[in-house]
Order: structure tokens, then sequence, then C-alpha cells
């Protein structure tokens, strides 16, 4: 049985990893990103320099496509190297963004 902390990080853990499948599959799809460096990838993976190896126009077009799949802003004051440090912090910001959306949405 869980309980109703253990229940919201199970949630939000749940959501992280699909949010992190989907950033997978959005580079893939999006950004042509090669099918083996997305195979290998994890949360760990850089997206800029090493690993994936986006540049500023790719990273541009992932935001673009991050926005329209999740339906959130990511405001230009939010695009730093920090925010595409790795798959794990992208996803990570993009489970906070939908969960302000829902805490407003619940207000």
């Amino acid at each position: 049985m869980y309980s109703g902390g253990t229940l919201i990080y199970t949630m939000r853990q749940d959501a992280y990893l699909q949010i992190e499948k989907r950033i997978k599959q959005l580079l893939a799809s999006e950004l042509n990103v090669n099918a083996s460096v997305i195979a290998t990838s994890n949360s760990s993976t850089p997206l800029l320099g090493r690993g994936v190896g986006l540049d500023s126009v790719e990273t541009m077009a992932l935001v673009l496509s991050i926005e329209e799949e999740f339906e959130i802003s990511v405001p230009d004051a939010d695009m730093t190297a920090t925010l595409f440090e790795t798959i794990g912090s992208l996803a990570g910001y993009i489970v906070q963004k939908l969960s302000e959306q829902t805490e407003r949405a619940e207000n």
C-alpha cells in the first residue's frame, strides 16, 4: 500500500521516465539523431557537446518540439546550458512545468 507521499513520488518517477522516453523519440524523429546514440543514451547523457551533440539550431528545434508535444512554454530566460546539460535535466524541467500547469489549473 502506498502512502500519499510515496504515491506522488512514484507517479512523478513514472512521468519522468515517460518524458525521458518521449525526449529520445523527439531527438530521433524530429532531429534525426543517430539511432545508436539514442539506444545508448540515458538520463545522464549530455545533450550538448559529447553525447547527443546538439548545436544551437538543433537545440531550438528541440525546444519547439517540446513546447508542441507537452503544451508548455519554455521562456527565453530558462534556455540555459544547465537546462540542456543532460536528457535528465530536460526531463526534470518538463515534469516541473507540467506540475506547475496542473497546480494552476486546480486553483
